[in-house]
């Protein structure tokens, strides 16, 4: 019994040196607020995504077409926004975010949080989705 109760000790100990370190990715954050309109595009609503709020926040959410896509904060301004197909340039596998990059788990290629290849086998940047960015709204598409 006390063997149990010290594996169970040790095993506390050692998740929470791991969320102390923070050694576990960060995660997108689904989007909230998020429309699908009859054409095709994506209506964001800011306020309802709270992550958007500083410059590095990211929402993921996925198109009518079945498209992952992540909405990253760049900048301060208004229209300091970028839409991201989460598809490897290298072969199309889904991406996850990790910290400040997006990484792909099949091949390790890694891209900048705005997209940027920084380590291959990838060779291009990821596709930027056209949108268009008020103070309340993002369309994406």
């Amino acid at each position: 019994m006390d063997s149990e109760k010290n594996v169970s000790r040790r095993a506390v100990l050692c998740g929470l040196a791991v969320l102390t370190l923070g050694l576990i990715p960060e995660n997108a954050i689904a989007a909230s607020g998020v429309k699908v309109l009859a054409n095709g595009k994506v209506v964001v609503n800011l306020s309802k995504n709270p992550a958007l709020k500083k410059v590095g926040g990211v929402v993921q959410f996925t198109n009518n077409k079945g498209i992952d896509i992540a909405l990253v904060r760049t900048g301060k301004g208004v229209k300091a926004f970028r839409a991201l197909n989460l598809a490897c340039t290298h072969q199309g596998y889904p991406l996850r975010l990790e910290g400040d990059k997006w990484v792909c788990d099949n091949h390790l290629a890694n891209f900048s949080l705005a997209g940027a290849v920084t380590k291959g086998p990838a060779e291009s940047n990821l596709q930027n989705i056209p949108l268009k960015a008020t103070k309340k709204k993002i369309t994406v598409g």
